[in-house]
């Protein structure tokens, strides 16, 4: 292409007959089939990504992940009277002579060691008023 002077231009058009909408959507179906590619090659290889998948069972068997223990009676914790209390844990682990520990699980259902004198492991969390938090990893029940 030459200018009017004689001279060369130093932009051409990437596309001479195509409309902006015909390359926006060109570019739309590029990137979804490139995504869709991607994750599927992902997901097939794994590439080392750990997730827990099946039951909680599968967290429970690493101890070295939950370091922390404790043992007594799994209680769930009463629902405070007032909605917007702040209150940690969803249940408590009443021990002999010793202050309770709040617990909380996203791993483990408490609710089924309810009642029952158990041996829980998990990590230690940063409590605003309770004196022991801990994310419960592993529940033992013992007899």
């Amino acid at each position: 292409m030459e200018t009017a002077e004689g001279e060369e231009k130093i932009t051409k058009k990437f596309f001479k007959d195509a409309s902006p909408k015909k390359v926006i959507f060109g570019i739309l179906i590029f990137s979804l089939v490139l995504g869709i590619l991607t994750g599927y090659i992902i997901a097939s290889k794994n590439l080392g990504v750990k997730t827990l998948t099946g039951s909680p069972k599968t967290a429970q068997l690493d101890n070295r992940t939950f370091r922390d223990f404790a043992e007594g009676t799994l209680k769930a914790r009463p629902q405070p009277k007032d909605p917007s209390e702040y209150v940690e844990g969803t249940h408590l682990l009443q021990r002999e002579g010793e202050p309770p520990v709040a617990l909380t699980s996203s791993v483990v259902d408490l609710s089924l060691y309810e009642g029952k004198k158990v041996k829980v492991f998990g990590e230690t969390q940063k409590a605003l008023e309770e004196g022991w938090l801990m994310d419960v990893g592993k529940v033992e029940e013992i007899k």
